[in-house]
């Protein structure tokens, strides 16, 4: 049960040895994520993780009581929002001696800045930046390239998971001719389309099939074949579906009864069999109608610690570098798990003399969701630096459930922190395939305005989603989560 009869001297001294046992905290930890640049975004981070080690409950209702904000609404400004409680209880408070204590407006404006920067400045009445995946099949459709642009597309994203350099170089090439038609035509002036390239990453995928159809259904087994040469299969008489996957590390902690999920979960399976060659799963879903399994697709091994083997950093990723370098703007790491992901990624964006590339560290697997802080703490070194909130394997990884709340914890430290995150995966993702829009998506979209910036994955009604998006963030930005923390800067 929430204290309600906390009196005013006791109130007040709650909050001030809370105050200082978070700036002990807070100065404890400084030596150990030294930065020549980003000190105010490191202080306040630092000062929110240390505040909500903290029981803040008890605390919510005397300080309404006092119409003072609740400390969970600080996220922004903790020191400053801490301190003004205590003038109004007339405590005296003495700044840290090795702490910066951002204000709510200079908060908004590190924030405003670190945003313009990695996106690009955009229009003042959409609220986030818009970012689209461009698909190879754009090159022979250049309309559809203006008809982006001209319907808010601000960032280009390339996956370069798929497809090639030689086809990428297309796609950048349509890109730009696109622009420069507009701008001749007196339609485009006054922007330049950011390119966002994702590395493609330790992503395992089920590997060729040649065209051969096999679905699953619950209760079939399928067979996971480690060489990724092996060929797909349907189930005979003696012999169960089988399909090749790729990155065999991946597999080397497997066990029995782990999890494993193909194509954004949609395929669910719990390992039975295991040997040298091949894995076998138990197909637990779909249940009711089967589901074709498609060459290419995701495979997530969510209990299997696939990163003790697997870098984030692949071979791949360091062979396309150069070329992120010379032709994007903003590059993504995928599946980062820890710090040291983008340590290797800065020693490497330094052999290639690529340091003025913008980076973005992808969020989508369970240790990451852990060490997000820890992440934004070293992507601060970069010259600008984002977080994209990679809902796809990100759910399938800390589990449907829990996604809701693990996108909400992302968007508070990088709140906190002054970094820019990106909604992605899903949005408007029914509009963009069928043409006709769910309103458990309309809903997702209006969320994702917390974020600095939404994407959009392709698809053949991807003008119409752009268009809703647009729509949807040029609604009254004052009824967004956003800005809720406006409501206390008065004080």
């Amino acid at each position: 049960m929430v204290n309600v009869s906390i009196n005013q001297p006791e109130l007040s001294q709650k909050v001030s040895s809370l105050y200082h046992q978070v700036i002990q905290e807070s100065e404890r930890a400084l030596e150990k994520f030294p930065l020549e640049n980003g000190q105010q975004n490191r202080d306040n981070l630092l000062a929110f993780l240390a505040l909500r080690k903290y029981h803040l409950r008890e605390l919510y209702l005397p300080l309404a009581a006092e119409g003072l904000p609740p400390l969970e609404f600080s996220t922004s400004h903790v020191l400053f929002t801490m301190e003004k409680i205590l003038n109004h209880f007339k405590v005296k408070t003495e700044p840290p001696a090795r702490l910066t204590i951002p204000t709510p407006i200079e908060s908004k404006e590190i924030s405003e800045r670190n945003s313009a920067e990695l996106f690009g400045k955009r229009e003042k009445q959409v609220q986030s930046a818009i970012m689209v995946t461009l698909d190879a099949k754009m090159i022979h459709e250049p309309e559809i390239m203006k008809e982006l642009l001209l319907n808010g597309m601000e960032i280009a994203r390339i996956n370069c998971a798929h497809n090639h350099q030689g086809i990428w170089k297309l796609i950048i090439e349509g890109l730009r001719g696109a622009e420069k038609k507009l701008k001749a035509e007196g339609n485009y002036d006054h922007r330049t389309c950011k390119i966002y390239m994702d590395m493609a990453g330790p992503k395992v995928r089920i590997g060729k099939l040649d065209q051969v159809e096999i679905s699953v259904i619950k209760g079939d087994i399928l067979r996971l074949y480690l060489d990724p040469e092996m060929k797909g299969h349907p189930a005979a008489a003696d012999v169960p579906a089988g399909v090749p996957v790729t990155l065999e590390k991946a597999f080397r902690n497997v066990r029995l009864k782990d999890r494993i999920f193909i194509d954004d979960g949609k395929i669910k399976g719990v390992v039975k069999y295991i040997t040298s060659k091949y894995i076998e799963i138990t197909i637990l879903s779909p249940a009711i109608k089967p589901l074709r399994i498609k060459e290419g697709k995701g495979v997530n091994l969510p209990d299997s610690l696939p990163s003790l083997n697997v870098p984030a950093l692949t071979e791949k990723d360091l062979y396309d570098l150069p070329f992120i370098i010379e032709h994007a703007d903003i590059v993504g790491i995928s599946f980062v798990h820890s710090p040291i992901d983008l340590e290797k990624l800065r020693e490497a964006m330094k052999r290639y003399n690529g340091m003025n590339l913008a980076v973005v560290a992808k969020i989508e697997t369970k240790d990451a969701v852990h060490q997000t802080a820890r992440i934004i703490l070293e992507g601060l070194k970069f010259k600008s630096f984002g977080i994209m909130i990679a809902r796809g394997d990100l759910a399938v990884e800390v589990g449907p459930e829990n996604l809701a709340i693990a996108q909400d914890e992302i968007l508070k430290i990088c709140s906190a922190a002054y970094i820019p995150a990106i909604w992605a995966t899903g949005v408007l993702e029914k509009l963009t395939k069928t043409g006709v829009p769910s309103r458990a998506e309309m809903t997702d979209a209006s969320y994702g305005k917390q974020a600095a910036c939404i994407m959009l994955n392709k698809g053949p009604y991807i003008i119409e989603s752009l268009k809703m998006l647009r729509t949807i963030l040029q609604t009254d930005q004052s009824l967004s989560p956003r800005n809720h923390s406006s409501t206390y800067q008065i004080l």
